[in-house]
């Protein structure tokens, strides 16, 4: 056997052991993908089986001890996120669903999550976002205060009606 000999055989025999572990790497990424797509439908299990004990929790059900304090933690991080998201939306122009909760636009006249018809934005009380007129130009409307100066009489807002002088068109005239 000649040199050349003796280098091609050491050269294939590389070449076999390079696609020996070529094929175990392969075999190990498959095996390393199952597994981990098992684990996500654990994971996805685990967190059924925690969005149902929560609502079990919140329509007032029994719960075992142990998790009650997670429970009640979840309820105070929801209850927090609602209070953020009145703010923003009271900023942004939002209002939410009574019925389900949704954020929605203020021109929205059915909830697109429930379906339920809206009236008017949904604050925290209904001082916090009084209804205004789009149509009204008067500077107290337009710096959002409550009431127009008495000294403009063409302000809507003044007309005495309560409805923040609107009349049978406001719901037209604001979208609601």
């Amino acid at each position: 056997m000649t040199e050349f000999d003796s280098a091609m055989k050491k050269v294939t025999e590389m070449l076999h052991a390079a696609a020996r572990k070529s094929g175990e790497v392969f075999e190990n990424t498959k095996i390393s993908y199952t597994i981990s797509t098992e684990r996500d439908k654990i994971s996805k299990l685990q967190r059924q089986i925690g969005a149902r004990l929560y609502r079990v929790y919140k329509e007032g059900g029994a719960v075992p001890e142990f998790i009650l304090a997670d429970l009640e933690a979840i309820q105070t991080i929801e209850e927090t996120i609602h209070a953020l998201e009145k703010t923003m939306a009271e900023t942004k122009s939002f209002k939410f669903c009574p019925e389900c909760g949704a954020k929605l636009e203020l021109d929205n006249v059915y909830c697109p999550k429930c379906g339920a018809k809206q009236s008017k934005p949904v604050w925290e009380t209904p001082t916090d976002a009084p209804e205004r007129d789009a149509s009204c130009s008067c500077d107290a409307c337009k710096d959002g205060a409550d009431n127009a100066p008495e000294d403009q009489p063409d302000c809507q807002c003044n007309s005495g009606d309560g409805d923040n002088g609107g009349g049978a068109d406001s719901g037209a005239q604001t979208g609601l």
